[in-house]
């Protein structure tokens, strides 16, 4: 298992500025040679490094640099740092490691091309080649997808789950589909959304401390009227779900509990605008409407600009959490932006960590949300 660091070697903040870098830069050293960096893998970046030691990004790339120059890492634009793999002694033919990606679909957003980017970010330096196929929502596309995985002897399969109209198909499905990908050999990890029904790995963004300082300080905007529209059976909502609560009771909003909104997953995938426009006519003097994910938030958006006259007595703002790009920013005040890249990314450490260690226990590093407060153009 993979031990998270008890505290840095150095408290930045103590050390002599003229040897910050190095002291770094050594923290860092130590890192890759224990093995928490492992080969192939890419370093945080620089601004999570940044604060991570409480010191200035040049202050982190003068400690890069100086990895770079003794060779431990590299640097590659449009990717990051990573670990140089140790120098061969001798050469030794290998089969090549096969993994695979059952995704669910090609579509007009951009979230599943930039997660497995970000797979691919970690697992080409490593050399190791992923397949993929798309289900389309399919349990036969899917598995005829598996049968081929197997027979390319693909070890682990990277599995974006079925979406259903009800939380109990979604889990029975799912499960089953799961259960077929291990019976073909391959482990799995599941990919964004949780099956509460089977133990298995997962990666999700981290987003609770982001959000919760977006409803606080929207709040300080003056908007304390907010309505939340949320949905069902992804893990991911419990923890967003969680930071509009408590952000509302610091902001002494009341009953913040009441002000969520719960519509199936498929009322968004199928954009019932009916529903849609007759649950927002419910609070129609709500000053904030504040969404869940990139599809609630375009859907909700395209409902209220699809139809004329607005259910509301004065035309509310926008704030909420994205996964890759909003359609319109137009009213949006405040949004908190997943990194989708570097979920990828921790997926793809996920996949060294099931390929070098028998251990099912998995840690991964924070992936921080970037929160943006737009403010009111009024």
């Amino acid at each position: 298992m993979l031990e998270p660091d008890c505290k840095i070697m150095d408290n930045a903040a103590l050390m002599p500025s003229a040897h910050k870098y190095k002291r770094i830069a050594e923290s860092l050293r130590q890192r890759i040679r224990s093995g928490r960096y492992d080969a192939g893998s890419l370093l945080p970046t620089s601004k999570m490094l940044a604060l991570e030691y409480d010191v200035t990004a040049v202050t982190i790339d003068r400690a890069v640099a100086l990895l770079v120059s003794e060779g431990l890492v590299r640097r590659t634009p449009g990717v990051g740092t990573s670990v140089v793999p140790p120098e061969r002694t001798h050469h030794v033919t290998e089969e090549p490691i096969v993994i695979s990606a059952l995704m669910q679909a090609q579509t007009d957003s951009r979230f599943w091309e930039r997660l497995i980017e970000g797979v691919n970010d970690i697992l080409r330096p490593a050399g190791i080649a992923m397949l993929i196929g798309y289900h389309q929502q399919n349990r036969n596309t899917a598995r005829e997808h598996a049968e081929l995985f197997a027979k390319q002897q693909s070890t682990i399969c990277m599995f974006a789950p079925f979406d259903r109209p009800d939380k109990a198909s979604y889990e029975a499905d799912n499960a089953e589909m799961i259960e077929e990908l291990r019976s073909m050999g391959m482990e799995v990890i599941l990919l964004d959304r949780y099956v509460e029904t089977v133990p298995t790995h997962y990666v999700s963004e981290y987003c609770f401390a982001p959000g919760r300082q977006m409803i606080e300080e929207v709040a300080s905007l003056g908007y304390t009227n907010p309505v939340c529209f949320s949905t069902d059976y992804v893990s991911v909502i419990d923890a967003r779900e969680r930071a509009f609560i408590e952000g509302c009771r610091v902001a002494g909003i009341s009953d913040p509990e009441s002000r969520i909104v719960r519509l199936p997953l498929a009322t968004y995938q199928q954009r019932d605008y009916d529903v849609i426009l007759e649950t927002l006519s419910r609070y129609r003097d709500a000053d904030l409407i504040v969404s869940m994910n990139s599809r609630i938030f375009n859907t909700v958006m395209y409902t209220l600009n699809r139809f004329a006259g607005s259910p509301f007595r004065e035309q509310p703002r926008f704030a909420g959490f994205v996964d890759v790009e909003l359609i319109d920013m137009e009213n949006v005040i405040a949004y908190v932006e997943q990194p989708v890249r570097e979920m990828g990314q921790a997926a793809g450490r996920l996949v060294q960590h099931l390929l070098t260690d028998d251990s099912v226990e998995y840690r991964h590093s924070l992936i921080p949300c970037e929160l943006r407060i737009l403010g009111d153009d009024e």
